[in-house]
């Protein structure tokens, strides 16, 4: 990743970060990875300035007192198309993970996590990563697999010329196993290549596919290529 300014907002309603605290390792973190943080008292406020400026490369919510275990607020989820969104100090069964997942949030850190697991989730999420526990990132795409292929049974569609997309072999076995809830460096193990290999696959698939990013790629494997990666998913 680039040396280019990056700036990250931590949203909380605590008004001082104690030290040894969960928000504590946070910005201890955040300037270890050379990314200035600012803090905001109001999630409201923070949203409209977030959603302004447009600058800030992630958004850390504080998730203390805060329960979102059936859905994800509109607004957050307006916020995560514009910009990565992060949920930090989440309380078990307090956040579902499927929903913020399909929302576009880029990961979910519990206040259980140690610093150890914090600095990987973090440096993971600045360098473009999703960080969700496997299995639901494997079974949120199933699901949407699923449904997608049962539309298609009901609602016959035109043919998809996989020509179209000029995707190679590598590429659509590294997004199937994205889709597994793979991370960079296993895929790299998995796959015998270095990480630098693998990021490289990675972009000329958004690129290729028009994604922004990984959620919008697996959306569009969703719907334009099931058969496809599964057909390829092969080393």
């Amino acid at each position: 990743m680039g040396k280019a300014a990056r700036l990250a907002t931590i949203v909380t309603a605590q008004q001082t970060v104690k030290e040894q605290s969960n928000l504590y390792y946070l910005r201890s973190i955040l300037l270890m990875l050379e990314v200035e943080c600012v803090f905001s008292l109001n999630l409201d406020m923070a949203i409209e300035q977030v959603s302004d400026d447009n600058i800030h490369d992630v958004v850390f919510i504080d998730m203390v007192g805060v329960k979102w275990n059936e859905y994800i607020p509109a607004s957050i989820s307006a916020l995560a198309k514009r910009n990565s969104i992060v949920l930090v100090n989440v309380k078990e069964t307090a956040v579902s993970e499927r929903s913020a997942l399909l929302a576009g949030i880029k990961g979910v850190i519990y206040d259980t996590d140690t610093p150890d697991v914090q600095l990987k989730s973090i440096r993971s999420i600045i360098d473009g990563e999703l960080w969700f526990r496997r299995n639901i990132i494997s079974s949120t795409f199933s699901e949407l697999l699923s449904e997608h292929l049962q539309t298609k049974n009901i609602t016959p569609a035109a043919e998809i010329d996989e020509t179209q997309y000029n995707l190679t072999k590598r590429e659509k076995t590294i997004i199937k196993l994205i889709a597994e809830g793979a991370q960079n460096k296993e895929i790299a193990n998995k796959l015998h290549i270095s990480d630098h290999t693998v990021k490289t696959h990675l972009y000329s698939a958004f690129k290729k596919t028009k994604s922004r990013n990984r959620i919008e790629l697996l959306n569009w494997a969703r719907q334009f290529f099931p058969d496809a990666l599964t057909r390829y998913h092969t080393n």
